[in-house]
């Protein structure tokens, strides 16, 4: 049996930071804010944010580091930003200058990794967030800029080499070593080093990259100016070393064969002459089989997602399994219940005493990697179900035995009700209204109603009127929906009457028929 399928991945990947490297651990993430966070973003600090959370809880002293990216250059205008068609003006900035469509930040880079931080406080995680214009600006790139030029030989033969395992042609623009920011028209994806001499940049503003063109300006500045970008093939290692980072995980894309992880191990090794993080893949987030995507308006954003269910369970989907399958992840009501439901599973695996499977164990890591406490305990379908009947708080949580988690709850239950997300069957009010047929199977069925049954019960005394009647249960079913809620379908039948009360039930359906 492979240590992926004894282990969970946390496990896996902790258990190579200790050995590899000296405390304290640094964990390091980061992405570049080009528009709303959805699930595939959120990857970037969900998974280190779980291998944090598994070295803390083994006693190591352990930091988060997060660079936002908003030097990179802003290349396409999202989806939900498309009205803003101002913003095709401003390509090929650096997304710090970008001016924010929202007018509440100092740029569109800032808003947006502004929204992340936000979302990381709801998801209850807490790096030290590094905005890479800080970075730039504190002068902590310039040592890196200076040795990839003393040893620029080195770099593009680094540069081949991963060419050759990509199996692309011609040597990559990252071997110009850095991008500076135009003076003329702030672009800093067009621009084209003429000459650097470890100060003095000379530069050309003449790229065309098919979303933008260069102005075509030819200007000069410093190094110690702090408007320039390392080429992310080296600014991914350059970063790692100056933030000593111990392991950072990253997604597929720069994973595969001669990608950029490939070049950053190779940098460490032969121009910092050191080891290289603890590195690691994830899988993609997918919607209905398509990756999220910001810029193609895939998916939902996390706010949204969170607004339906807590931060454990979006946690929870993403840790259960292994890190580097992709997952799919369908806000559908009747998913997301089901995930409810799945989590609740895990908890109960979680504290429950004696021997476990490992498969058992894995789920119940997973959980504990989601939060330090169990806030609810009811089931989600049921609180659902409840509001439904009684819209009144108290009730629901005394009736299903959960008080405080049923507070906690709350907000979501009423964002499902208040935004229409509820599952159809859900989508219900107790208005009696009377059939024309078979009434005395529907009056059978009331008179058989005692208040010790169960849900169970009342769902079997309906098959068995059913029989008595030589009628099609689900035709029964129907009926006595609509006789309840004006409508074909609704919860599971005896769950929905044990909730109505069996004794209000039975007195209903006496009263419309009998």
């Amino acid at each position: 049996m492979s240590e992926r399928e004894v282990k969970h991945w946390s496990e896996v990947f902790a258990e190579r930071i200790v050995g590899e490297k000296k405390e304290p651990f640094v964990i390091a993430s980061g992405i570049t804010t080009s528009g709303p966070t959805h699930a595939g973003t959120a990857c970037e600090f969900l998974y280190p944010s779980a291998l944090v959370k598994y070295l803390v809880d083994q006693g190591y002293r352990t930091e988060f580091v997060f660079n936002g990216d908003i030097m990179d250059a802003f290349d396409s205008v999202p989806e939900p930003l498309k009205s803003f068609t101002w913003l095709r003006d401003h390509l090929g900035k650096p997304l710090c200058e970008v001016p924010d469509p929202y007018e509440c930040c100092v740029s569109y880079g800032h808003h947006f990794l502004n929204e992340a931080a936000g979302i990381m406080k709801r998801l209850e995680i807490a790096p030290r967030i590094l905005p890479a214009d800080e970075l730039v600006r504190q002068g902590r790139y310039d040592p890196y800029a200076r040795l990839f030029r003393e040893r620029l030989a080195e770099v593009k033969a680094i540069a081949k080499d991963v060419q050759v395992m990509s199996g692309l042609a011609g040597l990559p623009d990252w071997v110009d070593i850095l991008m500076p920011v135009c003076e003329s028209c702030g672009r800093i994806a067009t621009t084209v080093v003429k000459s650097f001499d470890g100060d003095r940049i000379r530069y050309a503003d003449t790229k065309d990259v098919k979303y933008t063109k260069g102005c075509g300006y030819t200007g000069e500045m410093r190094l110690g100016d702090h408007r320039y970008k390392l080429f992310w093939r080296l600014d991914w290692p350059s970063r790692q070393d100056f933030l000593r980072v111990s392991s950072e995980l990253a997604g597929v894309d720069h994973h595969t064969r001669g990608g950029s992880w490939d070049t950053a191990v190779a940098i460490h090794k032969k121009i910092f002459g050191k080891d290289p993080p603890v590195g690691g893949r994830y899988g993609f987030v997918l919607f209905h089989g398509k990756k999220y995507s910001k810029s193609k308006g895939v998916g939902i954003s996390v706010q949204e997602l969170l607004d339906l269910v807590p931060p454990e369970l979006v946690k929870y989907v993403l840790f259960r399994s292994d890190i580097g399958e992709n997952k799919e992840l369908d806000p559908s009501g009747h998913k997301l219940m089901r995930l409810y439901e799945e989590f609740g599973h895990a908890a109960d695996l979680h504290e429950a005493r004696g021997a476990k499977s490992r498969a058992e164990s894995k789920l119940a890591l997973a959980y504990t990697l989601t939060t330090d406490e169990r806030r609810w305990r009811a089931n989600f379908a049921d609180v659902l179900l409840y509001y439904q009947v009684y819209r009144d708080w108290e009730r629901v949580g005394s009736l299903v035995s959960d008080v405080e988690g049923v507070r906690y709850l709350k907000p979501y239950v009423e964002s499902w009700v208040g935004s229409g997300y509820l599952p159809e069957e859900y989508a219900f009010k107790f208005q009696p209204s009377r059939v024309g047929e078979h009434v005395d199977e529907i009056l059978s069925f009331a008179r058989g109603l005692t208040e010790s049954m169960d849900a169970a019960a009342v769902h079997n005394l309906v098959y068995a009127k059913a029989a008595e009647g030589g009628i099609d249960p689900s035709k029964l079913f129907r009926l006595l929906y609509t006789s309840l809620i004006s409508k074909g379908s609704g919860p599971r039948f005896g769950k929905f009457v044990e909730a109505l009360g069996v004794a209000r039930v039975k007195e209903t359906l006496l009263s419309l028929y009998a």
